[in-house]
């Protein structure tokens, strides 16, 4: 079993066709997870929604592997009873809210409604792969590459799989915990560890155990920073800079 899965895609939908190209190279797959966040803070929204609905459509011709998208803190502030955060700023954020939902139909933001919140995968009893965004509790808690074990045990409770994949934190990551596989697959279009290339991961089910390979691809970066300032994204000149550093503040 091989599964193509990434995350954080982040309104970008050059970095995602990019992602979706190369990763052809790696497959053919069983099985497609998008782990989250998928149209916030980027110059094309309604792209990457048209694309993932597409991917996780009906195949009639059953060639087409599956997929699912499970939510993201992100997909969830476009929601109806969504908030601004205690660190954002109320005004800014129901400016950005407004201007993806102008460009959203209601068919995109019933999908992003209907996204569960995990995906579970057990090719064997006692060998499933967990996919969430963040962690398996909620979507908000980083599961940061440097915390203790202890940290995580305070995270994740007891570890109901044997791999857990996730996202959310922008960051590449594999690790060993308590004999369980963690991979952040980090991020499609708003990578975070100072690698402009946009990010995916393969999870293989080797018959005894998951293996990972973690992959880079170039895109036309300059291209979504122009648009982000140019196509009345709020304020995209910010969140270019942000792109174009790949770090966090």
């Amino acid at each position: 079993m091989r599964i193509l899965l990434f995350s954080d895609i982040h309104g970008n939908s050059v970095a995602l066709e990019a992602v979706l190209a190369d990763s052809v190279r790696h497959g053919p797959y069983d099985l497609t997870l998008c782990l989250g966040d998928l149209a916030w803070a980027g110059p094309r929204p309604a792209e990457v929604l048209a694309r993932l609905r597409a991917l996780c459509g009906d195949d009639p011709t059953g060639q087409a592997a599956p997929a699912v998208c499970v939510v993201g803190n992100c997909d969830r502030f476009l929601l109806d009873e969504a908030t601004a955060p205690p660190e954002k700023n109320g005004d800014r954020f129901a400016r950005h809210r407004d201007w993806i939902l102008s460009r959203l139909s209601p068919v995109d933001v019933a999908f992003l409604r209907q996204m569960p919140f995990s995906h579970r995968v057990a090719p064997l009893p006692g060998h499933d792969l967990l996919a969430v965004h963040a962690n398996p509790r909620n979507v908000d808690d980083a599961l940061q590459p440097d915390l203790s074990d202890g940290a995580i045990d305070a995270l994740l409770g007891p570890a109901e799989f044997q791999a857990l994949a996730y996202g959310h934190i922008h960051l590449p990551a594999v690790r060993l915990w308590r004999g369980r596989l963690l991979v952040n697959v980090a991020s499609v279009g708003l990578p975070m560890d100072g690698d402009l290339r946009a990010a995916y991961s393969v999870l293989t089910w080797a018959g005894g155990g998951w293996r990972v390979g973690q992959y880079r691809v170039e895109y036309d970066v300059q291209r979504v920073a122009r648009e982000m300032q140019r196509n009345g994204l709020p304020r995209g000149r910010r969140f270019a800079e942000r792109l174009l550093r790949a770090r966090y503040d």
